[in-house]
């Protein structure tokens, strides 16, 4: 577990990350900002039930990640959706092969936690439930019945960038698109939100006797990725920031919501289908393999 200090934090609000996505088939037109930093990289069929989602909106393209719980729902983050028609939002499986972006299905509806409000940017209501067609999950992933403890090891993944610094006051980076994975630990529960802080490293500039996948951190593009406890859902990504350690060592904060506080329970009962968990055709799958533990 990595302590630090309440120097240089700045926190990362919970906007989309623009990328350049084109329509399907195309390449993007750049590359954009934070993936599961210090990750490993995977392929799809690992962690099977966590997806590429790309939204278009009047502000343009972007990526999330999600976690399908049942054959055709996936739980994200609530800004995930912001700005999308929930008659009929414009958000995709997608998924990404060397540059190319192809969409698998499109959403048909979505809700979102009712307490959710963009403008208070990182918070414990940063939930969406995001319906796609019947037997559209290639897997599914079971929530967890219970917040973990300070102290729990867990399991991230997502499709943000590789890499985190300071830009221009904002948190920023690179290597987005790609599906990766890393092992952490919890270092607080409160107000609903599970925290932890990460390292910055990546593949090409990695932390000196750290092994890639171990203390790893997120940020945009991640956002809505699961935190796993025991091969089960228990959080999602709403945020993050930097700060320091006493002795100077750039980390990076994570924040994700509890999927078992109070709100999430409430809102999470009544937005995801009675079917949760049992889905007619697909199995909740864990994963093929996992990184190694700090």
């Amino acid at each position: 577990m990595i302590k630090t200090s309440k120097k240089a934090m700045v926190y990362l609000a919970p906007a989309i990350l623009a990328l350049g996505l084109t329509a399907c088939g195309q390449s993007p037109a750049s590359d954009s900002a934070v993936k599961v930093t210090n990750g490993i990289a995977i392929q799809d069929k690992v962690f099977p039930s966590t997806i590429l989602l790309v939204s278009v909106t009047a502000e343009g393209e972007a990526i999330c990640t999600g976690t399908f719980v049942n054959d055709s729902q996936v739980v994200t983050a609530g800004h995930c959706v912001q700005g999308l028609s929930k008659t009929r939002p414009q958000i995709y499986y997608a998924t990404e092969t060397n540059g190319n972006m192809q969409a698998i299905a499109q959403a048909v509806s979505f809700s979102r936690n009712p307490d959710y409000s963009f403008a208070d940017g990182v918070n414990e209501f940063d939930v969406s439930v995001i319906n796609f067609p019947a037997n559209t999950a290639p897997a599914f992933s079971l929530i967890a019945d219970a917040t973990p403890n300070v102290g729990d090891q867990f399991v991230i993944v997502g499709y943000g960038n590789n890499a985190n610094f300071i830009s221009a006051g904002t948190l920023d980076g690179q290597g987005a698109g790609v599906k990766r994975e890393g092992t952490n630990f919890i270092s607080a529960n409160d107000n609903g939100m599970l925290s932890f802080a990460g390292l910055t490293g990546s593949e090409t500039t990695p932390v000196d006797g750290v092994e890639a996948g171990q203390y790893v951190s997120s940020g945009a593009g991640d956002s809505g990725g699961p935190l796993f406890v025991n091969n089960k859902l228990a959080g999602v990504t709403s945020g993050g920031g930097l700060a320091q350690t006493a002795d100077g060592t750039d980390v990076a904060i994570s924040r994700y919501v509890d999927l078992n506080s109070a709100s999430s329970r409430a809102f999470l009962a009544k937005a995801i289908k009675k079917t949760t968990n049992s889905a007619p055709v697909r199995k909740a799958v864990a994963p093929t393999r996992t990184a190694k533990g700090g």
